[in-house]
């Protein structure tokens, strides 16, 4: 009896903690059909996230009392139109033998941490958004999703633009008036007497024990129809053993990248005006002592209408690399989303690219990863036309 009576209070000890503690299964499924036109040809197929990231996740959060919380969130990209996963960073590095995993694997690559909340706010480790990110895809009609998606976002030529691994992150409370904030460090995780060869010009071997590291911050103000917020990231790299793709010029090695932006929004009944600015400096661009800048701005505007939502934006990109020509694209878009439930929406979208200077943008989603994205045909100083039609649903 008494062993019974001991069984029955541990399973209800254990029913209250249950309780107190869920987990979520949750995902997006996105495909539409894409067909981007350059000067050298057409590419079209099907393509993924059009309209939102295709992913699958799960998510928990356990109540620890006092106002006190620990949570999970593990969430993986995928590719729908073959069932393949996505590539991730191990060490936020970008030289391609460090990179880690490979594309067509299932791996947490959108987000793996896990968290602490409480009054003080929330802190978070593991793989996570970087601060540096989110005015660009927030402040964009697009969501830096599809052939519309901000020029921005296409010249964010690191593994540290999106994501960072390793990091450790700090979130401020949400009772702050409007005010919100986030800092993150995240570590390269090399080894302090690491060396590796530079690239020709780049002088002798050295440590490489910061390579990858990244330091950001965002900080922002919103409250009733306004909200704006201003972010900058750094991420170190090893001049010479690193390299990025900037509109059309690929291959280019790269030293310490920093990303400063600011966004903006105002909504006004059922349209809500959207404007973002951007400078993103590549130190050691090309040659050593070379400084390349990448200097953006996009305005937007996502009008409610009925059921769907239509989304205009022009945006534009420059880079002065110090020397000539200089690069620089323009894109604009329209589009609709029209939502046919909560968690079902179709969509259609429209982009026209123009290229200068010796650009070679074109009108390829920047999530499509293939169908016309940077990298693809050759487009150089040619404009550039795509489309996107799709249906997402959510669940």
């Amino acid at each position: 009896m008494k062993k019974s009576l001991i069984a029955l209070a541990a399973l209800a000890a254990s029913s209250a903690v249950f309780a107190q503690s869920s987990v979520t299964l949750f995902g997006v499924v996105d495909l539409a059909y894409e067909r981007v036109k350059t000067n050298s040809g057409t590419i079209s197929g099907i393509a993924p996230s059009a309209n939102s990231s295709s992913r699958l996740g799960f998510r928990g959060v356990e109540d620890l009392g006092g106002g006190m919380s620990a949570s999970f969130w593990l969430e993986a990209a995928l590719a729908p139109m073959n069932g393949s996963g996505s590539s991730g960073t191990t060490n936020n590095n970008q030289s391609t033998n460090l990179q880690g995993t490979g594309v067509g694997g299932f791996t947490f690559n959108r987000r793996s941490t896990v968290s602490l909340s409480g009054p003080f706010g929330e802190l978070r480790v593991g793989r996570d958004y970087v601060p540096s990110f989110w005015n660009y895809t927030i402040y964009d009609p697009f969501g830096t999703n599809s052939v519309g998606a901000t020029m921005a976002a296409y010249t964010g030529g690191t593994n540290t633009f999106v994501r960072a691994s390793n990091s450790v992150g700090y979130f401020l409370p949400g009772n702050l008036g409007g005010f919100y904030g986030q800092a993150m460090y995240a570590f390269g995780n090399r080894a302090s007497t690491e060396v590796g060869a530079l690239a020709a010009g780049y002088g002798p071997a050295n440590g490489t024990k910061n390579n990858g590291r990244y330091m950001g911050l965002r900080f922002g103000y919103g409250q009733g129809p306004f909200n704006t917020a201003i972010a900058y990231g750094r991420t170190d790299y090893r001049a010479g053993t690193n390299t990025v793709a900037l509109l059309g010029a690929s291959g280019i090695p790269i030293g310490t990248y920093t990303d400063l932006n600011w966004g903006g929004s105002y909504t006004f009944g059922s349209i809500k005006a959207m404007a973002q600015l951007s400078r993103q400096k590549y130190e050691d661009f090309g040659v050593p002592g070379n400084t390349g800048k990448v200097n953006g701005w996009g305005l937007g505007v996502d009008w409610g209408v009925g059921a769907g939502d239509v989304l205009v934006s022009y945006s534009r990109v420059s880079l002065k690399a110090g020397f000539s020509p200089d690069p620089r694209a323009s894109k604009w878009a329209v589009g609709y989303v029209h939502n046919l439930s909560k968690r079902t929406a179709v969509y259609g979208y429209y982009a026209h690219v123009s290229n200068g200077g010796g650009a070679a943008q074109t009108a390829g989603s920047f999530s499509s990863g293939g169908l016309g994205a940077v990298g693809g045909p050759s487009n150089v100083d040619s404009g550039s036309n795509g489309i996107d039609v799709g249906l997402r649903h959510s669940f």
